[in-house]
């Protein structure tokens, strides 16, 4: 026997295309292929350095921060502020120079004073998608830092992340560096 006209139009309409389900997947479905086209062009602004503190017994109260030959000094307020509310972990967020390869920041605690030079090697470069990009890597000096404070221990990381996914990406995390008062 053949098949109903009835019987077609029912086998068809099963197999189309629902397109109030599609309202409800389009955006998602955008945003997979947004995130999965994403290129990591490194950080939009200045370039800092993870500065973490460790102050297991340290009481000291530090007064004013700065980096020698910055224009602006109003971010090491805020840093100052914070260093001194906080008693255990801290880490402070410093720009560095992008106009030589070291930056010197100047710690005046009320009983003493400490000096801590990074040192870094600029790397300005053009990647594909983004134009030109800036990242700084290990210095080819052989050592990272100069410092009065009692130990000082600097790690490197590229600015840009090496993946890019949808919970952020991995990599990027710049410099860092551990101080023990």
């Amino acid at each position: 026997m053949g098949t109903t006209i009835p019987t077609l139009l029912l086998s068809l309409e099963k197999q189309t295309f629902n397109y109030s389900t599609m309202k409800k997947f389009l955006p998602l479905l955008f945003i997979i292929v947004v995130l999965y086209g994403c290129v990591d062009c490194g950080p939009q602004q200045e370039l800092t350095v993870g500065i973490n503190f460790h102050r297991e017994k340290d009481s000291l109260h530090l007064n004013q921060v700065y980096a020698l030959g910055a224009l602006d000094q109003q971010i090491f307020n805020k840093q100052t502020e914070d260093f001194n509310n906080s008693r255990l972990f801290l880490t402070l967020a410093f720009p560095i120079s992008l106009l030589a390869d070291s930056t010197t920041y100047v710690f005046e605690f009320e009983n003493r004073t400490d000096t801590l030079t990074l040192f870094y090697q600029r790397d300005f470069y053009y990647k594909k998608d983004c134009g030109f990009v800036v990242d700084t890597k290990r210095p080819a000096r052989s050592e990272d830092s100069k410092s009065t404070f009692s130990k000082v221990n600097v790690s490197y990381d590229s600015y840009l992340m090496e993946k890019v996914t949808f919970t952020g990406g991995t990599g990027g995390n710049g410099i860092n560096v551990d101080v023990t008062l």
